[in-house]
C-alpha cells in the first residue's frame, strides 16, 4: 500500500493551463472530461494526456472551477503513471512517437479497490464518495482518466464511462494525427508540385540544349574547309547567348586567328593574349568589366581587353581556344563549355586533315622539284662534257700525236675530271661514315676553294648527345647544300658550322661572312628544296642575312 502511495518519479502534471494557451486538441479533451463528468454527475474528473514520448502530460479537469478535489485526482493520475511505467516495463515496451495505433489495439490498466481506498484514506474522502481510476494505452500515447463520483453510482457504470471517455481521447488523437499528416502532404504536394514544374522546365531545356548540340554537330559535319572554324564559331557563341568571337588554332607552331565575328583574321595576339594562355594551360579564362578597377589591374592586361567591348571569356579545346564576348547577362559560359566540349573532336579531326593537306601539297612539291632537279643535272652534266670533257678529250688526240709526256698529262687531267665529276654525281649520303667525319669532308672542299671553315658539335656535360641515323642524315645533306652555296655565291672568306641537340631537337646553324643574300633574290632551288624537306619532316629553317654575316638554322625533330 505504501508502494502506491508514495509514487515513483511521477511526471510532471500541468493543471494551470488557460484558456488562452489551450490548443484546439485541448479543447475537444476539455470538452470530453466536462461532458463524462456531467453524464455520471461526478464531483470532479480529469484526464491526464501523454502523446509519444513526450515527458509533459497534458491534463483537463471538470468541472471548471472547483479545486478541492485535485488533490485526490493528482494521486490517482500518479498511481496509474506507475502502474503503465510497470507494465510497459514487463512487456520490454518503450513508449515511442509515431501515429497512434488502431482502437482495437488499446489496452487498459485499472487501479484495484484496496489500491483506491488507500488513497481515499490519505485525501481523506468520506463515504458519500467514491473514487475510480483507470489508464489505456495504444504503444504510441497513454490516457489516465480519474473521477470523484458519488458513492450511488455502479462501478461498473464507472469503468464502462471511463473506456468510453478514454476511446473518445484516442479518437480525437488519430484525428490530430490525421490533420497533422493531411497539412503535410497539402504542403510538400505543393512543394512538390512546384519542383516538378521546375523538374519540367529544366528538362524542357535540357532537351533543347541537347537538341541544340546534334544540330551543332551535324552543321560542323557538312562545313566545308574554308569555312569550317567560322561554323565552329558561329555554333559556340549562339546556342550560348555571345555575339562576338574569336577562334585561334596551334598551326604550324604558331598560334593563330582561324576565324573571327567580323570575318576578319588578320589579329595581332600578341606576346600577352588569354586565348594563347588558356590554351596552353587549358584552363578557362574570364574577364568581368563590371569588377572592380583594382582587381582587373592585379589580373594583368591581356591583348583581347581591346578587342571587345564588354566581358569576355576564353575556352581552350585541344586544337586551340576560343574567346567569346557579350553584353547580355543571359550569355551562359557554362553553355559555350558545353558546346566546345562537343565540337572540339571535329576541330581537332580538322586541324589533322590541313596539316595531311599541307603534307600531300609538299610530297607534290617536292617530286615536281626532284623531276626539275633531275631535268636541270641532266642538262648541267651535257654541258659539263660538252665544255670540258669533250675539250680534254679533243686536246688528247691532239696529243696522240705529239710528244708522250704531252699525251700523258692530257689524260692525268681527263682522268681527274671524270673522277670529280663521278663524286658530284653520287647523292648525298653518309654511307659508312660518321656525321662528324663527313662534314669534315664537305669542309675541306671550303679548304680547297680558299675559304676557312670550323666545325662545332655541342655536347652535353662533355658528352655528345647521340643522333639517330635518319637525323644524321637530314644534317648532312643540309651542311653540303649550305657550303655548295657558299662556295658558288657567298664569296666569304669563314663559315663557321654548329650541331647540337636540345629537347629531342637537332639544331644544324651554318654562318659565313660573305656578302649575304639580297632581298630582291631568291633563295635558289637548292635552299627551297631543304625547306620543304624539312617541312615534310615537320621541321623548319630560318635564314637572317644581311651584308657580311648569313645565319641559316635548321630544327629537325628527332622523330625524323
Amino acid at each position: 500500500m505504501k508502494h502506491i502511495l508514495q509514487h515513483r518519479a511521477p511526471p510532471p502534471i500541468d493543471t494551470s493551463r488557460s484558456d488562452t494557451h489551450r490548443s484546439t486538441s485541448a479543447d475537444r479533451i476539455a470538452t470530453i472530461v466536462e461532458l463524462g463528468a456531467a453524464t455520471l454527475a461526478a464531483e470532479r474528473c480529469a484526464i491526464a494526456l501523454q502523446s509519444g514520448a513526450a515527458a509533459v502530460n497534458e491534463v483537463a479537469y471538470a468541472p471548471r472551477g472547483d479545486s478541492r478535489w485535485d488533490a485526490a485526482l493528482n494521486a490517482l493520475l500518479g498511481a496509474l503513471a506507475n502502474r503503465l511505467g510497470d507494465a510497459d516495463a514487463a512487456r520490454g515496451r518503450k513508449r515511442t512517437r509515431g501515429a497512434p495505433g488502431p482502437i482495437e489495439s488499446i489496452e487498459g490498466v485499472a487501479l484495484k479497490e484496496d489500491e483506491l481506498d488507500a488513497i481515499a484514506r490519505s485525501e481523506k474522502i468520506g463515504d458519500a464518495h467514491q473514487l475510480a481510476a483507470s489508464a489505456f494505452s495504444d504503444g504510441a500515447s497513454a490516457v489516465r482518466i480519474a473521477i470523484v463520483a458519488r458513492a450511488d453510482r455502479s462501478r461498473g457504470e464507472l469503468d464502462a464511462s471511463l473506456a468510453l471517455m478514454a476511446r473518445a481521447v484516442f479518437g480525437e488523437i488519430a484525428l490530430d494525427s490525421a490533420r497533422a499528416s493531411l497539412e503535410f502532404w497539402r504542403t510538400h504536394g505543393a512543394e512538390n508540385g512546384r519542383q516538378a514544374v521546375g523538374a519540367r522546365h529544366d528538362l524542357v531545356q535540357e532537351r533543347a540544349a541537347m537538341d541544340y548540340l546534334d544540330e551543332a554537330v551535324a552543321v560542323a559535319r557538312r562545313a566545308q574547309p574554308l569555312d569550317r572554324f567560322g561554323r565552329f564559331g558561329q555554333l559556340v557563341a549562339g546556342g550560348a547567348g555571345f555575339d562576338q568571337w574569336l577562334v585561334a588554332v596551334a598551326d604550324s607552331g604558331s598560334f593563330i586567328v582561324a576565324a573571327s565575328s567580323s570575318g576578319r583574321k588578320q589579329f595581332d595576339l600578341g606576346e600577352n593574349s588569354a586565348l594563347a594562355e588558356s590554351f596552353r594551360r587549358h584552363v578557362v579564362i574570364a574577364r568581368w568589366r563590371d569588377r572592380e578597377k583594382d582587381s582587373l589591374d592585379r589580373a594583368g592586361k591581356y591583348s583581347e581587353d581591346k578587342m571587345f567591348d564588354g566581358p569576355y571569356v576564353c575556352i581552350p579545346f585541344e586544337a586551340g581556344a576560343i574567346a567569346l564576348a557579350s553584353r547580355d547577362p543571359r550569355a551562359s559560359a557554362a553553355k559555350a563549355e558545353a558546346i566546345v566540349e562537343r565540337l572540339a573532336p571535329f576541330a581537332s579531326n580538322w586541324m589533322l586533315e590541313r596539316d595531311a593537306v599541307r603534307r600531300s601539297r609538299l610530297v607534290r612539291q617536292l617530286a615536281l622539284r626532284m623531276f626539275a632537279a633531275i631535268d636541270e643535272e641532266r642538262a648541267r652534266i651535257a654541258r659539263d662534257l660538252h665544255d670540258d670533257q669533250a675539250q680534254l678529250l679533243a686536246a688528247a688526240k691532239i696529243a696522240l700525236d705529239g710528244p708522250p709526256e704531252a699525251a700523258r698529262s692530257i689524260f692525268t687531267q681527263v682522268e681527274e675530271s671524270l673522277r670529280r665529276k663521278t663524286r658530284e654525281l653520287r647523292p648525298a649520303t653518309l654511307g659508312n661514315a660518321s656525321l662528324d667525319d663527313a662534314i669534315d669532308h664537305e669542309l675541306a672542299r671550303l679548304t680547297s676553294a680558299k675559304v676557312k671553315a670550323s666545325f662545332l658539335h655541342l655536347t652535353q656535360q662533355g658528352v655528345a648527345v647521340e643522333i639517330s641515323r635518319p637525323a644524321q642524315q637530314l644534317c648532312f645533306q643540309i651542311v653540303r647544300e649550305v657550303i655548295s652555296n657558299v662556295i658558288r655565291h657567298a664569296h666569304a672568306k669563314s663559315v663557321q658550322v654548329t650541331i647540337g641537340t636540345s629537347a629531342g631537337i637537332v639544331r644544324v646553324s651554318v654562318t659565313d661572312d660573305g656578302r649575304g643574300i639580297g632581298k630582291r633574290q631568291s633563295e635558289g632551288s637548292g635552299l627551297t628544296g631543304v625547306r620543304e624537306r624539312l617541312a615534310l619532316m615537320g621541321g623548319g629553317l630560318t635564314v637572317e642575312s644581311r651584308a657580311g654575316r648569313t645565319t641559316l638554322v635548321a630544327e629537325i625533330p628527332e622523330s625524323a
